[in-house]
């Protein structure tokens, strides 16, 4: 739990870019409305930092939580308050001279307190829920950085189903024109033709279908960056796709229950409500103040035939308060807060249980996405190869228009499968390093290494 120490940093310093990522930045904010950017994975990361209403909004939110310290210890400091009056009186005696004189006063009262037991523990349940708010933060920053990554790759994965979709429209409208060419001259019945339209007309339908899905992936990745998105760089053919290292799985699980946020922040919330209920018992407590005040009153009442002297007062008293009965309401609080307490247990338990299971979820999903690239790579050679071989035998005539057809489709499945394999190779290598804390800018940083300009 020593990595919380670090959340008393301000997210602004935390997050501040560097001069020169700011010009960047202040160059692509400027940039005219009408004019599309085309985005690599770090400025889509910057644009996000400063128009993300959602991150803006986590980030207030902590701003605000970290009030809760000095809100908990002002419990424990001396408390000063000033009070002051005029008045003017008038007074109707029976059988008597009518009476109307002025008054004024002022009384200033200093107050510390000496002992007040649930005021210790509500003070340290503050200090808990600070390190509670600052794994929240954590936690939230990390979602962040999966967010932005996940909408990025949201664009790559529409991207790349789109230029699939059209090579598979522009290959079956070559093969449609050479089975028109070839029943024009009685070489093939009209059966293939009416084979290739079908498989033409679905190949149509499908790229409008992946031109919608890229539409409203840059319009997703648009509501974080907060400019209009025209394309981003895609990943390199040269990126690696490896097993986790270490290859030990529990080494993995012990990373993960010793650094996740959200167990974090779970244990800082069992701590708090912990403090609470410390707070709620020692309510029947008796409290120790040590009270000094001063006051000062002024009157030209007549008192005997003579006007009321003006009189100043210094007080200095220990002031004892014992709460014997307050209608139920000390039990019911305690009873409560016991509840809570028994509850934030049993809440931190299951998320231990929780990071144990997704840790070895996310670590087999590794491990699976690893081989699934590797095989879906040598798959788009072997459909390429079975491809080049079923329109070799078409021409011969050993083979039908539906095999070249079925061919071309397993061919250009396998490339769209291809490319998802390697997206989901990265977001589930981007979930494991955040299910074990380590998760950072630096693992953009090092994902952004790999974004190829020229795959654009």
């Amino acid at each position: 739990m020593n990595k919380i120490s670090s959340f008393s940093l301000k997210p602004s310093y935390i997050l501040k870019p560097t001069y020169k990522k700011s010009l960047l930045l202040l160059a692509l904010v400027c940039a005219s409305p009408t004019q599309s950017q085309v985005l690599s994975l770090q400025q889509t990361y910057e644009l996000a930092l400063e128009n993300d209403p959602q991150w803006s909004a986590i980030i207030n939110q902590y701003e605000a939580d970290q009030e809760i310290v000095a809100q908990g210890r002002s419990g424990l400091l001396p408390q000063v308050a000033l009070s002051a009056s005029a008045a003017h009186t008038d007074v109707d005696y029976d059988n008597a001279e009518d009476d109307s004189y002025t008054s004024e006063g002022y009384t200033a009262s200093v107050s510390q307190p000496l002992f007040r037991l649930n005021t210790w523990h509500d003070y340290k349940r503050a200090k808990a829920l600070n390190s509670q708010y600052g794994a929240e933060f954590q936690l939230s920053l990390e979602a962040f950085y999966l967010r932005v990554v996940t909408l990025y790759l949201d664009v790559l994965r529409a991207n790349a189903d789109l230029s699939y979709r059209q090579a598979e429209q522009e290959a079956i409208s070559r093969q449609l024109e050479q089975s028109q060419q070839r029943f024009d001259v009685g070489m093939v019945a009209i059966t293939d033709v009416q084979e290739a339209r079908a498989a033409y007309d679905a190949a149509v339908s499908a790229r409008i279908s992946a031109e919608a899905t890229v539409f409203v992936a840059l319009r997703s990745l648009e509501t974080i960056v907060g400019v209009e998105v025209d394309g981003v760089l895609s990943l390199s053919e040269s990126l690696p796709s490896l097993p986790p290292e270490p290859a030990d799985i529990q080494a993995w699980v012990d990373q993960a229950l010793e650094h996740n946020s959200s167990l974090q922040s779970a244990l800082y919330a069992t701590e708090a409500a912990q403090e609470n209920y410390k707070s709620s018992r020692a309510a029947r407590a008796p409290t120790l103040d040590l009270v000094g005040a001063h006051s000062y009153s002024s009157s030209d009442a007549m008192n005997s035939g003579l006007v009321t002297p003006d009189s100043t007062v210094n007080q200095i008293s220990l002031e004892f308060n014992l709460p014997i009965y307050a209608g139920g309401g000390l039990g019911a609080n305690r009873r409560q807060s016991k509840y809570q307490h028994l509850a934030a247990q049993d809440n931190e338990r299951l998320i231990r249980r929780q990071i144990v299971q997704s840790t070895t979820s996310f670590y087999q999903l590794v491990v699976a996405s690893a081989a699934q690239v590797t095989a879906s790579k040598q798959a788009t050679v072997s459909a390429k190869v079975a491809l080049d071989a079923t329109q070799a035998g078409y021409e011969a005539g050993t083979r039908t228009i539906v095999d070249v057809l079925d061919a071309q489709r397993t061919l250009f499945q396998t490339q769209r499968d291809y490319a998802n394999t390697r997206f989901d190779y990265v977001i589930n290598s981007l979930n494991l390093q955040q299910v074990t804390g380590s998760l950072t800018e630096t693992s953009l940083q090092e994902l952004e290494k790999w974004m190829d300009p020229a795959a654009e």
